[in-house]
């Protein structure tokens, strides 16, 4: 068995083009934490397993879409700690064959479409109800980890910086691990959580809600919020939509740094925090962190919807 590698390393990379703005860029490999349960997903599912164990829940039952990385990550995180786990799969019609859904059902995860419309009611709890009745007791995770536990292993990322950072750079999904961050940021690095989703406003919502829900207090909450900036342009046309630009700015940054990022996520981040550097005129030398949050893969899947090799 794989042991999680933990804290993650930060791996400083060479960039020609971010060196001469005076820049010193950092990556933080959360990717590499456990060659299935990588990345931030792992810190979202760390302490809802743990808390699944500690109530002697059996099963683990969980939301996502055909290729998703949460699914994957649930599925095996499942498995090495001894727990049955469930998949609630969006969309009656999907391949249960795919890579991501293959993997999981692999890591014995019993899975279940359902429809769309079905999907939505993820949330209500008499839906919820309702599935205990189909499946028995299960410890319930949210689709992507989104909770109170989701946020409590992703503000470790922050604990574990063996240094201070200028400007951190993050994926954006459900504002999960940008929520964890901006609690743990007791430094006051600037943390910009770029959008992975067209229409992404409302993340910044979400991270002001746990905010609140961590302080109760005003001025702690104005001070916290005023250093998180969210970046919403930067999605190529929505979730899990790609141009040629994004592959070949991947691409770039892969022959440059050695580090491969995914399209989903970290490629756009990446991308994200390149623009800004174009656009900003800096006072002084800065320290720059990237998150990479994994998500690689779902690579062979898109791939193979776009017919094109990223790598």
């Amino acid at each position: 068995m794989k042991t999680f590698q933990l804290p993650s390393i930060e791996q400083e990379v060479h960039s020609p083009f971010l060196k001469e703005k005076g820049i010193h860029l950092t990556i933080k490999r959360d990717d590499l934490i456990h060659e299935e349960v990588s990345g931030n997903k792992w810190r979202k599912l760390k302490w809802n397993i743990d808390n699944a164990l500690q109530s002697e829940r059996k099963t683990i039952l969980t939301f996502g879409g055909a290729h998703s990385n949460h699914i994957a990550a649930t599925a095996a995180a499942a498995r090495l700690h001894g727990l049955h786990s469930i998949g609630i799969i969006r969309g009656e019609e999907v391949d249960l064959t795919n890579p991501t859904l293959k993997k999981a059902r692999d890591n014995g995860m019993e899975i279940h479409r359902v429809s769309r419309s079905e999907f939505r009611e993820i949330e209500d709890r008499d839906y919820i109800e309702s599935l205990r009745h189909r499946f028995g007791p299960f410890y319930l995770i949210p689709q992507g980890g989104q909770n109170h536990y989701g946020v409590q292993g992703c503000s470790e990322i922050m604990s574990e910086l063996t240094k201070n950072y200028d400007r951190i750079f993050v994926a954006c999904g459900t504002a999960t691990t940008l929520s964890g961050m901006a609690i743990a940021n007791k430094l006051g690095a600037e943390i910009y959580g770029v959008s992975a989703l067209k229409g992404g406003e409302f993340l910044l919502e979400t991270v002001k809600s746990y905010v609140k829900k961590t302080f109760n207090d005003i001025e702690t909450e104005e001070d916290i919020l005023s250093k998180i900036h969210l970046i919403t342009d930067a999605h190529f046309g929505g979730y899990a939509k790609i141009k040629t630009e994004l592959i070949q700015f991947m691409r770039n940054f892969a022959e440059e740094t050695g580090v491969k990022l995914d399209p989903v996520y970290t490629g756009k981040t990446a991308f994200a925090m390149y623009e800004l550097a174009k656009k900003i005129e800096l006072s002084k030398i800065e320290n720059w962190l990237l998150i990479h949050s994994g998500g690689m893969q779902g690579i062979p899947a898109m791939e193979e919807r776009e017919a094109i090799n990223i790598y």
